[in-house]
């Protein structure tokens, strides 16, 4: 089990900051709904604390209605309710184009893990591993946007880490042919848990804007799933909507008739 980096010196209390550890793993889908976390014991391992100091991380965990807990059985993560909002496939490219115009990014992990969360429901082949690349993105020498994004190995496997430094990925799937056609997408907030505090150049618990997005091309088939944590001054996000739009949303619902 890998150890994380916890420090009383990143301003913030031990439990909170593995508080947020685990709260992001639940977001992001690492920890999926139903499955169990590490247990206690695990836990005093992988942060290197006191069980007290775990027992309060969990508390709090529970306490924002993400995980269940009871006496003689695991703890297990709670189901998400959050709904994705379809999205115009031309605002979520006219951001996406903005970004890579507008920014710098530097790969800082590259590599191939089994399918998780969202990347194990939606991307192809579950049973195939994922590519996963970590990026920081910045704006005139200044963090602005830690991004991890997933996609299906067989599109992984036409690009290397050095030319995703370079290229944006939106550029490389169209390269290996893929047709973009809709997005899934929730925007929300999130508090910076350490790894990413310390990317980002923030301060450990500092809000954030955090934006989950899957890719669908003309064939419904996902081919990139991306959650992207951005600082807020930094970020603009911009939607267009069609006339179309706002008609369907305004027309009544029409209740089935049982035959």
């Amino acid at each position: 089990m890998n150890r994380i980096a916890v420090a009383r010196e990143m301003g913030s209390p031990l439990h909170h900051q593995i508080y947020l550890v685990l709260a992001d793993g639940i977001s992001t889908g690492r920890y999926a709904a139903g499955e169990a976390l590490p247990t206690e014991e695990q836990l005093t391992r992988m942060f290197s604390v006191s069980r007290i100091t775990v027992r309060r991380a969990m508390a709090s965990l529970q306490d924002a209605g993400l995980i269940e807990r009871g006496a003689g059985r695991r703890t297990v993560v709670k189901p998400h309710i959050g709904q994705a909002v379809r999205v115009p496939m031309s605002s979520v490219m006219e951001n996406i184009v903005a970004y890579g115009e507008e920014t710098v990014a530097k790969v800082l992990e590259f590599g191939y893990v089994e399918a998780r969360g969202v990347a194990r429901e939606k991307l192809w082949q579950a049973d195939r591993p994922v590519q996963r690349a970590v990026r920081v993105r910045t704006q005139n020498g200044v963090p602005v946007m830690h991004l991890v994004s997933y996609v299906p190995e067989a599109l992984g496997r036409t690009f290397t880490a050095e030319e995703l430094n370079r290229i944006p990925l939106y550029k490389l799937l169209a390269r290996a042919g893929v047709q973009m056609a809709s997005a899934q997408q929730i925007v929300s907030a999130s508090l910076a848990e350490p790894l990413v505090a310390s990317r980002l150049g923030v301060k450990v618990g500092a809000a954030l804007i955090d934006v989950h997005c899957l890719m669908l091309d003309r064939d419904g088939r996902a081919v990139e799933y991306i959650e992207m944590l951005a600082v807020p001054e930094h970020l603009k996000l911009r939607y267009d909507m069609q006339p179309e739009q706002f008609e369907s949303a305004s027309q009544p619902k029409r209740k089935r008739r049982n035959a």
